[in-house]
């Protein structure tokens, strides 16, 4: 009885994901302010004030999902929140930026990868960042204030307030503010 209780349960479960998951894409492929609007009212995010997410943006775990305020996130990224994302204020998102907070366990090469489980953990973009087009942010990374990621930049460790980054693992090229 207990088996088939949480096979019911499990069931519920994966049909309220389904819908959760059409209602998602139905919403992200809405254009203009008003799908920003929208998104902003009935995804379960918690944004600050003046937050666009544009279409075709795909969020998985909205509700691991936090934004701050004059947030412009733009058309075709996708955000991975199963581990929490926590973007400051004044953040500019460049088209089809990548943001996953959790990534495949591999380590068990007895066991196959789809078997292994996840690990998460939070990324954590701090204020007055921009983040240019196709860059790819890893889990567990914490961008500091007054940042700018280069295009197809691929970040994969912690950088430091006030940093200009590029390339492919990512390296400072530049202190913003300061003197050349």
């Amino acid at each position: 009885m207990v088996l088939q209780c949480s096979k019911a349960i499990k069931n519920r479960y994966n049909m309220i994901y389904e819908i959760q998951l059409w209602v998602f894409s139905f919403l992200k492929a809405i254009p203009g302010r008003i799908g920003c609007g929208l998104r902003n009212v009935l995804l379960p995010y918690k944004n600050g004030a003046k937050v666009l997410i544009w279409s075709h943006t795909h969020i998985d775990s909205p509700s691991k999902l936090t934004l701050g305020n004059n947030v412009s996130i733009n058309r075709g990224c996708v955000l991975h929140a199963g581990g929490e994302i926590e973007i400051g204020n004044d953040v500019l998102i460049g088209p089809g930026v990548t943001i996953y907070s959790q990534n495949h366990n591999f380590e068990d090469t007895s066991m196959p990868i789809v078997a292994q489980g996840y690990t998460c953990k939070k990324v954590t973009i701090g204020n007055n960042v921009w983040i240019a087009a196709n860059a790819t942010i890893l889990p567990g990374v914490i961008i500091e204030d007054n940042c700018v990621i280069g295009a197809n930049t691929l970040v994969n460790k912690n950088i430091e307030k006030g940093s200009l980054v590029v390339g492919n693992p990512c390296r400072v090229i530049k202190k913003i503010g300061a003197n050349d």
